[in-house]
């Protein structure tokens, strides 16, 4: 009868210590798995992400470059105010503010302190897989003829193109 009684104890303790385990254990496996589910999608979302510079333009003498960048990508491209936009000489660049309100475009007191940037969507109203987005850069100096310029666009999620081009 007490190896019974021995046994049976022995029984409930190997449950309560199951449930105990599984009590401390279930919530880590929760959270490494919505961690591991959160990873996947971010990294699904950069490689459905591409985009490519298709033209630049700027004349001698200009403050003002353009940019023209196509989604080439399968998936939109939101919140384009936070994408990273560099400028400038190939041995000289740097990175240039978005800025939202006309002056940018015409400051109030010229001449421009510090460059900025705004964009325009040519041919839809989100950057939606082929759409192309239109970048003016707004300089605080001008372009000169035969230096190498290099435009470099970043994309929230890290994707990253550049074109140099001559004036």
């Amino acid at each position: 009868m007490e190896k019974v009684i021995t046994t049976m104890m022995l029984m409930i303790a190997g449950i309560v210590a199951t449930a105990f385990v599984i009590n401390a254990v279930l919530p880590s496996v929760q959270r490494a798995s919505t961690d591991i589910v959160a990873a996947s999608d971010a990294v699904g979302a950069r490689m459905r992400s591409d985009v490519r510079i298709i033209e630049v333009s700027g004349a001698d003498g200009a403050d003002e470059v353009q940019v023209w960048a196509k989604n080439t990508g399968a998936a939109d491209i939101p919140a384009l105010e936070k994408i990273d936009v560099f400028f400038g000489e190939t041995d000289n660049f740097g990175r240039i503010a978005y800025d939202a309100e006309p002056t940018c475009v015409a400051p109030l007191v010229p001449p421009r302190t510090s460059s900025c940037w705004q964009y325009t969507l040519e041919n839809d109203t989100r950057w939606t897989p082929f759409a192309t987005l239109r970048i003016s850069i707004y300089l605080d100096t001008d372009l000169v003829a035969g230096l190498e310029y290099v435009a470099t666009v970043v994309l929230p999620n890290g994707i990253r193109v550049s074109e140099t081009f001559t004036v």
